[in-house]
């Protein structure tokens, strides 16, 4: 079925499974052929680590009490540095197989995620192990030896709180670097129910709570209050996290409660129509400026990444009427329910070229205020009747009532056309012309 991204195509679900199954026995077979070569080398990744250690500088300090502890331990460390190796591999099949059904800015979430994930986090690994953990137990035993009495210690657990440090680290790592792109991509609001920061911590404190050691289970629920507030902590220091992308739309009710979202799509038309003055509109309707959405497919995309973030229900479209718009726009706004209309701006003139200021203003106020309401015409001359009683200036109305403006009309200084003129006829004196 057609979805929300334009691009989208039908296919069976057995299309991407069978695609998913492929890519998933390349990397395990990459897996194997990576971890093959890592368990000829481990015991000598062992020897340089633990030499690292300043507890290893004293014969005996560090000793192994189960020797299938041992071999689990090893066998860990293989799988682990396998994972690392293949990484970039699986993160380009996951970008492959992920990307066609991604709106333009979660395509740029996840590609900044992955890269800037697999190369800070790689550094982080890196210098944790290399040089962080070895400096971190040398402070514990400076802090925590009694004078007269040795001390010995299990390589195991020392390698358990050296991955489980690890893993922390790099979680917090990746989830503060989630929410500081997600937010400064506009995929985040500052809802705390906001629908991805709850599936970025849901996961984060899942993986947590998988690779937490049994001997350190009793720290998990204060690791994961860490890891949610620390994160959101450090995501709010970004300046990114201030970043606006352009007006949002507010929720009203329409007529019969119902809840409503409009966004104005304030197009030029390839620099032939004007730009709309923002302050005549509504302040909740959304704006998004646009130089030909009917010619520009990522105008396109950003155009329904918006009414899917933002769950848009009308879309009014500034230059036409909406119908020049592609095709595979309308499939798309359409599934998602939301409805497409426009102002037809192009096509119509709504004050006369001699027109002072004021006449001018009052012309995009009445004609305007239809965006406010594009659910129905009848709410459209409500809002019009509204712009209108507002104003305190003589002005002559005129409309027709095949609601399409008569082509070569020119209007005088203080005359304004108005769409709806026949509803609008009912309660003030407007003028009709055919």
């Amino acid at each position: 079925m057609e979805g929300a991204v334009p691009t989208d195509s039908s296919q069976h679900v057995m299309v991407h499974l069978t695609e998913a199954s492929k890519r998933i026995q390349r990397l395990v077979f990459a897996f194997l052929l990576v971890a093959i070569i890592w368990a000829f080398v481990i015991d000598d990744m062992f020897a340089w680590w633990l030499a690292r250690i300043p507890l290893a500088e004293g014969a005996g300090s560090l000793t192994i009490y189960s020797p299938y502890a041992w071999l689990d331990t090893k066998w860990t460390a293989v799988g682990l540095l396998a994972i690392w190796t293949t990484l970039p591999w699986a993160a380009l099949e996951l970008w492959k197989f992920a990307e066609p059904g991604l709106l333009q800015r979660e395509k740029t979430w996840l590609s900044t995620m992955v890269s800037t994930g697999i190369l800070g986090g790689s550094i982080l690994v890196i210098w944790g192990w290399a040089w962080g953990f070895p400096r971190l137990v040398e402070m514990a035993n400076n802090a925590g030896m009694i004078d007269g009495v040795g001390a010995h210690y299990d390589v195991v657990s020392l390698f358990a709180m050296a991955l489980a440090l690890t893993w922390f680290v790099l979680l917090l790592f990746l989830q503060s670097l989630g929410l500081t792109v997600g937010k400064g991509l506009d995929l985040i609001g500052d809802d705390p129910l906001d629908s991805l920061r709850l599936r970025l911590h849901f996961v984060a404190v899942t993986i947590l709570y998988i690779v937490t050691p049994a001997a350190f289970q009793g720290l998990f629920l204060a690791a994961a209050l860490t890891l949610i507030f620390g994160s959101e902590f450090i995501a709010n220091l970004s300046p990114l996290s201030s970043h606006t992308r352009g007006r949002s739309a507010q929720t009203i009710l329409d007529s019969e409660g119902g809840e409503r979202r409009v966004l104005m799509v304030d197009c030029t038309c390839v620099d032939v129509c004007p730009r709309l003055n923002q302050g005549h509109l509504g302040t909740n309707i959304g704006v998004m400026l646009a130089d030909a959405i009917c010619l520009n497919p990522d105008e396109v995309g950003t155009l329904c990444e918006r009414v899917s973030r933002e769950q848009i229900t009308d879309v009014v479209i500034s230059g036409c009427d909406g119908s020049p718009t592609p095709g595979n726009m309308k499939r798309s706004l359409e599934s998602m329910n939301c409805s497409i209309s426009g102002l037809n701006r192009l096509s119509t003139t709504i004050h006369g070229e001699m027109a002072t200021s004021e006449y001018v203003d009052l012309a995009n106020l009445i004609d305007l205020a239809r965006a406010s309401r594009p659910w129905s015409e009848s709410a459209q001359s409500r809002a019009q009747l509204k712009a209108i009683k507002e104003q305190d200036l003589p002005v002559h109305l005129i409309s027709s009532s095949a609601t399409i403006q008569p082509w070569g009309l020119r209007l005088q200084a203080n005359e304004i056309w108005v769409h709806n003129g026949i509803q609008l006829s009912e309660y003030i004196d407007v003028q009709m012309i055919d």
